[in-house]
């Protein structure tokens, strides 16, 4: 099934992107070539000391009215992370919740949100996942693609549209601008495997990046523990720079099949699943003076083969079922005497689709900078459960019996002034869904410098909804009751907060922010189970609030790029980052499991470490502590288990050896080797040790 999931709309939109990225070819064979300084501010590797993407383009992150962290390259490729997963991990209020390391699957959620109410943008298009939120890092991506990831804390409908409920992540890629091929080869515990392959070329007119990489492990817990699994990404990125603008066009797969153990439910542990992404976008930008447009184009194709029953000689095995005669009438699938339940018909079968545009234009005048933008998206999926029976494939032998589109759009307005030291804006915003009618989302924020140094005082207050997924709506099997009757989500959020700069210290520039935040959520829909019952139900809660503080402590060298310290002896910190949450909710899971509104993060404290030592040996420190919410319903006894506080604690230490374009490192995760449960009777890798070689031509 996954083989043929290509639909003659899929092809249709990679067929336009190829032809968008044939004209920019052309068009940049018909130009000036740009000059060098035109080059590097056009080119993603350098990018914008600018906040998230959408809304005001202005705001940098010193000077920005939100709780904002920035991640760069520092980070994100030279710890070794598989996953961009792994980076954020240890990010000030963010939860990843993994089923499975190695983005096998992780559900992120921000402040206390649900997976669902956190939208994920990258290159500046927004990537949506209309089945389900729990599929949304299926990215074509690994870390050593990805140039700065910004981390959006709070809600920002108003600015990023329906499904930033709490937060929004965005990720920034290649092309880079020097030609040459990477090389990464990994192994590890648990037979782990990673194979990677990155190529730049191009010339000062356009550049292209292609990247494939390989995973694979035989088991996160050992060989035989249904945790096996193995993951392929493949992504082109291509910009072309003229003067008539910039274009930049993507196209990237991910393709993972793996062991899916009390993945979703304890009743059923042995489950499996495939999945398949693919994701085209290109956009256009172009700047006039005080003026600028960006416009996007974009398609994601998501396919999900789902077992509730492994089908694998080591699990559950397909048996004739023989009448009186002795004749064949049918199959069973049983594991050591133990048969599959009788309603079970096969593999749910979902093929989900998201069509859609963006079109923002921006002005700077001597009255501030005012936007516009428009955001527009078609939503469908293709099912064997989700849906209904009128929109499916009608084709004979089709497994996509059931289906259901509908469409969004996100319009906003807004408008920001400047005088000396304060700065004000304010956005109007409104959503459209053919589905669920329209909902007002405003949003407003405000800033105070307080010195020339950089310190900021900064509030906000806005609004932001998020509409039921098709599973919300329609998943009905295996003990989980889908609701068609769900209504959005909505929540009006508050923060205030100080951003100082701290004096300089040894050479190292130091900053402290301290936000508060409450957040007053209305119709939150969540997956609960009663006490006493077999069965999960989707449902929308009574209103909750939640009420949180966020500290978060930062360091870094004052200039980039130099080692000559740390090769004379001298220890240099290359970033650091020291951060404290704490939330309270007004309501608790009582009478019933909470499985994703009243299970978040209760406190956590989080610290990012990197230095370069004598010898430029490198060695990256991260640490976790984390004390979540509620509990969860162990499949072995029926009876309502807490969750337990627990630290995961890393290391990765390497050296680069510069003449021969080689750095070999060594990555730790849980060196304390505890038991960890992020999500209920999902258990998670012990100690886990990955050996590295990289290997740079130029």
């Amino acid at each position: 099934m996954i083989a043929n999931m290509f639909s003659l709309h899929s092809k249709t939109l990679l067929c336009t992107l190829c032809a968008a990225l044939y004209a920019s070819t052309t068009l940049c064979a018909q130009t000036t070539p740009p000059t060098s300084s035109d080059f590097v501010l056009a080119d993603t590797t350098f990018i914008a000391q600018a906040a998230v993407t959408g809304g005001f383009q202005t705001v940098t992150p010193e000077n920005a009215p939100r709780a904002l962290v920035v991640l760069n390259a520092e980070e994100l490729g030279q710890t070794g992370a598989s996953t961009v997963v792994e980076v954020l991990e240890t990010v000030p209020g963010v939860d990843m919740r993994q089923r499975g390391p190695l983005g096998i699957q992780t559900d992120v959620s921000i402040r206390g949100g649900s997976f669902e109410q956190t939208a994920l943008w990258v290159d500046g298009v927004r990537w949506s996942a209309p089945q389900t939120g729990h599929h949304l890092l299926d990215l074509p991506l690994d870390p050593e693609d990805i140039n700065r990831v910004e981390v959006f804390r709070g809600g920002a409908s108003h600015a990023l549209g329906a499904g930033a409920m709490t937060g929004a992540l965005s990720l920034r890629t290649g092309p880079g601008v020097d030609n040459g091929t990477l090389v990464v080869a990994e192994s590890g515990t648990n037979a782990y495997m990673k194979a990677k392959v990155r190529w730049d070329f191009g010339d000062e007119w356009r550049r292209h990046r292609i990247s494939i990489s390989r995973t694979g492990t035989h088991g996160t817990l050992g060989r035989g523990t249904n945790t096996d699994a193995a993951l392929v990404r493949g992504r082109y990125v291509g910009m072309f720079h003229g003067d008539w603008g910039v274009v930049r066009t993507s196209l990237g797969l991910a393709q993972k099949s793996f062991g899916a153990q009390n993945f979703y439910s304890s009743n059923f542990p042995t489950q499996y699943e495939q999945t398949l992404t693919i994701q085209g976008q290109a956009t256009y930008e172009k700047q006039w003076n005080a003026m600028r447009i960006e416009a996007s184009l974009h398609h994601r194709t998501h396919v999900d083969e789902f077992h509730l029953y492994r089908e694998h000689d080591d699990y559950y095995v397909a048996s004739d079922v023989l009448d009186s005669a002795g004749q064949t009438v049918g199959q069973v699938l049983v594991m050591d005497g133990d048969t599959a339940a009788s309603w079970y018909q096969g593999p749910n079968n979902h093929l989900s689709q998201s069509d859609g545009m963006r079109l923002v234009w921006r002005a700077n005048s001597r009255w501030g900078e005012t936007f516009v933008s428009l955001d527009g998206r078609d939503e469908s999926v293709l099912s064997n459960l989700l849906g209904v029976d009128s929109l499916g494939d009608s084709t004979p032998d089709s497994p996509y019996a059931k289906g259901d589109t509908r469409r969004n759009l996100d319009a906003a307005v807004g408008h920001r002034l400047e005088a000396g030291r304060f700065a004000m804006s304010a956005t109007a915003a409104w959503n459209m869904n053919s589905m669920f009618g329209r909902r007002f989302v405003p949003g407003v924020d405000a800033s105070l410098r307080l010195n020339d140094a950089g310190s900021v005082l900064f509030a906000s207050a806005n609004r932001s909804v998020r509409h039921p997924s098709f599973t919300d709506l329609y998943y009905t099997l295996g003990g989980a009751v889908g609701s068609r009757d769900l209504m959005p989500e909505w929540a009006d959020h508050f923060e205030a907060g100080i951003r100082v700069s701290l004096p300089t210290t040894w050479g190292m520039a130091w900053s402290l922010e301290q936000s508060l935040f409450h957040r007053m959520g209305h119709d939150l829909i969540d997956w609960a189970r009663p006490n006493g019952s077999w069965t999960t139900y989707a449902v929308n809660l009574r209103e909750v609030q939640f009420s949180g503080l966020e500290t978060v402590l930062t360091v870094g060298p004052l200039s980039r790029g130099t080692s000559d310290g740390a090769a004379e002896g001298m220890w240099q910190v290359r970033y650091g980052r020291l951060a404290w949450t704490t939330l309270e909710a007004s309501e608790e899971s009582l009478g019933f499991e909470s499985n994703y509104v009243l299970d978040g993060l209760k406190s956590k404290l989080d610290m990012s470490l990197g230095l370069t030592l004598p010898g430029q040996l490198l060695v990256d420190a991260r640490l976790s502590w984390q004390d979540r919410m509620g509990g969860y319903v162990a499949g072995s006894t029926g009876e309502e288990v807490e969750f337990y506080p627990f630290t995961q604690l890393g290391f990765t230490v390497g050296r680069a050896f510069d003449q021969l374009g080689v750095r070999a490192y060594v990555r730790i995760d849980n060196a304390l080797d505890v038991q960890v449960m992020d999500i209920g009777n999902v258990q998670q890798p012990g100690r886990w040790i990955r050996l590295g070689v990289a290997y740079v031509m130029k």
